[in-house]
C-alpha cells in the first residue's frame, strides 16, 4: 500500500508541476506579459515574437530585448483564461481543451491562405513629454533662461520613429547669451536584431552666432553593442550635408563624416539614464566662420568639426511626471569666436509625460 501511495503521490506532483509549466510559458506575439528575471526585477512590456527558447520584447521604456525562456517566469497574462476570474481558477486544474475552429473540424474543408495579404507590423502609439525649466538671478549677477523641450517615439514593426524640439534663451545683465531654436526627425530601420539604417533631419536658428538656417541631413548605419534589459548601447557612423545661411548673406554647403553614440541605463523603475553623443568632421579645411563685427568670411586655417553631447538623469515622480537633470554640450568649430563656438549648459526641469 505504501508503495501504490507514493507512486500516486509522485504522479499528482508531476501534473502539478506540468501546469505550473504551462501557465508560465511566455504569451503569444502581440500579448501583454510581465516578467520576472533571475535577479528578482520586473519587466513589462509585448511579445513581439517567441522561438527556439527564447522570447524578444517590447518595453515602454527599455525598448526591445531578447530573453531566454528558462530565465524568466511569468507573472501575469491578462488574457489568459479571461473567462475565469483569478480568485474562483482552482489552483491544479488541467488546461480546457482547445476549441477548434469550424474550418478545422472533421468533414470541412479548410480555406485556401490569401497569398496576397500582408502582415500587419505591430505598431504603438507615439509617446513622449514635455519639459520646462526656469532659472533666474539677481544681485550682482543678474541673469535668467527658461527652456522648453518636446519628444516623442514610435514603433511601426522594424520602424522607430523619434521627434524632438527646443527653445532656449539666456541672457545675462541685460545681454542675450543664448537664443536658439531647433527640432529634428529620425528614422531607424531594423535590419536585423542589432544592426539598423538610420537617416536623420536637423534643423536649427541661433540668433548669437548669427545662424540664421541651419539644416543637415544625415544617412547612416548603426549596431547595438549592448541589448539587455536595462541596457542598450548604440555606435554608428554615415554621411551628413550641411546648409547654412548667415545673417549677412554669406551662404554654403559642407559635407561631413559622422560618428554617433546612444545609451540607455535603466536604474531602476522609477530612475533612468539617457545619454547620446554625435562627433561631426568636414575634411574641407575651409569653414564658414564669424567674427565681430565682421561679415561672415571663409578662413582656410580653421578647421571645420562638430561636438553634441546630452546626458540626462531622469526620475519619475508619477506615471505622468518626471524631474530630469540634463548637461548639453556643443561645440562648432566653423564659428571663430571661442565664446560664441561653446554652448554647455546644466539644467533642471520637470516633464510631463503623454
Amino acid at each position: 500500500k505504501s508503495c501504490l501511495l507514493l507512486l500516486f503521490a509522485l504522479h499528482a506532483v508531476a501534473l502539478s508541476s506540468a501546469d505550473l509549466r504551462a501557465d508560465s510559458t511566455p504569451a503569444k506575439a502581440g500579448q501583454s506579459v510581465q516578467l520576472q528575471l533571475a535577479n528578482g526585477d520586473r519587466v513589462s512590456g509585448e511579445v513581439i515574437w517567441r522561438a527556439d527558447g527564447k522570447i524578444r520584447v517590447r518595453s515602454p521604456f527599455l525598448g526591445d530585448f531578447t530573453l531566454n525562456e528558462a530565465d524568466v517566469a511569468v507573472l501575469e497574462l491578462p488574457e489568459e483564461r479571461a473567462d475565469l476570474p483569478p480568485s474562483r481558477a482552482p489552483a491544479n486544474a488541467a488546461p480546457s481543451a482547445p476549441q477548434l475552429p469550424a474550418a478545422a473540424k472533421p468533414g470541412t474543408r479548410k480555406p485556401a491562405p490569401d497569398t496576397n495579404a500582408s502582415p500587419k507590423p505591430a505598431a504603438s502609439s507615439w509617446k513622449g513629454k514635455v519639459e520646462m525649466g526656469l532659472a533666474q538671478q539677481s544681485g550682482r549677477i543678474d541673469a535668467q533662461s527658461h527652456h522648453l523641450r518636446a519628444e516623442a517615439e514610435q514603433n511601426r514593426g522594424r520602424h522607430n520613429l523619434r521627434a524632438t524640439g527646443r527653445m532656449l534663451y539666456a541672457e545675462q545683465n541685460g545681454k542675450p547669451s543664448a537664443d536658439r531654436s531647433d527640432a529634428a526627425f529620425r528614422w531607424r530601420y531594423q535590419l536585423t536584431k542589432r544592426a539598423f539604417a538610420q537617416s536623420q533631419t536637423t534643423y536649427y536658428r541661433d540668433d548669437v552666432t548669427r545662424i540664421v538656417l541651419n539644416v543637415e541631413q544625415n544617412a547612416g548605419l548603426g549596431y547595438r553593442f549592448v541589448d539587455q534589459p536595462r541596457h542598450i548601447l548604440n555606435f554608428g557612423g554615415g554621411l551628413t550635408a550641411q546648409y547654412r545661411e548667415w545673417d549677412a548673406g554669406r551662404n554654403g554647403f559642407a559635407p561631413y563624416l559622422e560618428i554617433f553614440q546612444d545609451y540607455t541605463f535603466k536604474i531602476n523603475d522609477r530612475i533612468s539614464l539617457v545619454q547620446d553623443l554625435s562627433l561631426q568632421y568636414s575634411p574641407e579645411d575651409r569653414a564658414y566662420s564669424y567674427t565681430i563685427n565682421q561679415v561672415p568670411q571663409l578662413s582656410p586655417d580653421q578647421q571645420n568639426y562638430k561636438v553634441r553631447f546630452n546626458g540626462t538623469l531622469q526620475g519619475k515622480i508619477t506615471e505622468r511626471i518626471s524631474a530630469n537633470l540634463r548637461f548639453e554640450y556643443e561645440q562648432d568649430n566653423a564659428i571663430k569666436l571661442a565664446d560664441a563656438r561653446t554652448l554647455q549648459r546644466i539644467t533642471s526641469s520637470l516633464g510631463f509625460a503623454f
